[in-house]
């Protein structure tokens, strides 16, 4: 199950994702990254994951296809959870990808969506 999170603004996106995420939710968390892109240019995102969440592999490959396609889209990326393995796997795909991306942990909140905000202008 996924949720836009009301911070999100601009290009800036927010989702909390929990649980698990079926085919037809993350098609669409993934088109409103694409609506995003087509009109601010790129956008940057907020995943917060409260727990590590489970998927089929069907959505794994439409997932893959949106990385391969927009991944030079994407100029930050903030992961939010409370796992060692998020941690790792941000620092992980921090070495292969173009973007930024930085895991925070769940008190770190706050500190997340300022990162994701960092110089947009307030009326964008």
């Amino acid at each position: 199950m996924y949720e836009k999170l009301p911070e999100s603004t601009g290009r800036v996106l927010g989702f909390e994702v929990r649980g698990r995420i079926e085919g037809d939710e993350l098609t669409a968390m993934l088109r409103e990254m694409e609506q995003v892109i087509e009109r601010e240019g790129e956008v940057r995102l907020l995943i917060h994951l409260a727990e590590l969440p489970t998927t089929d592999f069907e959505a794994l490959t439409e997932d893959l296809a949106f990385w391969l396609e927009h991944g030079d889209d994407i100029e930050r990326y903030a992961i939010v959870g409370e796992s060692t393995l998020l941690d790792w796997a941000t620092d992980v795909g921090g070495r292969m990808t173009t973007f930024d991306i930085q895991y925070f942990a769940e008190d770190e909140m706050r500190d997340a969506w300022e990162w994701a905000n960092e110089d947009e202008l307030p009326f964008a």
